[in-house]
């Protein structure tokens, strides 16, 4: 049975839901918020974005022309988080001259750059998923 438009577009914001809530958990981390490591996975394959990218949204939507142009916004996230989980969950080796205080300082002054970059790319990666649902509605019109 072919897909109808509701449903296609239902599943498509579903997926979007979705990486606004990794993005939230994400800046709940940074903020000092104890967050589990599953709520935020590194990998963009193994978020339910990325799940949903690579398995359902490819299945309908990867003819679209836009939805090549969520790739990459998509995985440079996931970049950017990786640095993010590195700085976060790195290991304090102390230091001669510098206060346990001051190294947790810096190491959440690096996760918030990091974190601004990674809102920058998401707001990219969401503007192409419009770009995205907007062709998806002209093509189910015709």
């Amino acid at each position: 049975m072919p897909l109808t438009r509701k449903e296609a577009l239902d599943n498509l914001r579903r997926a979007k839901g979705a990486h606004i809530k990794w993005r939230a958990y994400a800046q709940a981390l940074v903020s000092g918020v104890q967050v589990s490591d599953d709520k935020i996975p590194v990998e963009h394959t193994d978020c339910a974005f990325g799940q949903w990218y690579h398995g359902l949204g490819k299945e309908q939507l990867g003819h679209l022309t836009s939805y090549e142009g969520i790739y990459t916004p998509h995985e440079m996230l996931h970049e950017i988080y990786k640095r993010i989980f590195s700085v976060m969950h790195e290991e304090d080796k102390g230091g001669l001259f510098t206060s346990k205080t001051a190294r947790e300082h810096e190491k959440m002054q690096l996760a918030r750059q990091y974190m601004e970059e990674l809102v920058g790319v998401s707001e990219t990666l969401l503007t192409a998923l419009d770009i995205l649902e907007e062709e998806l509605k002209e093509q189910l019109q015709d």
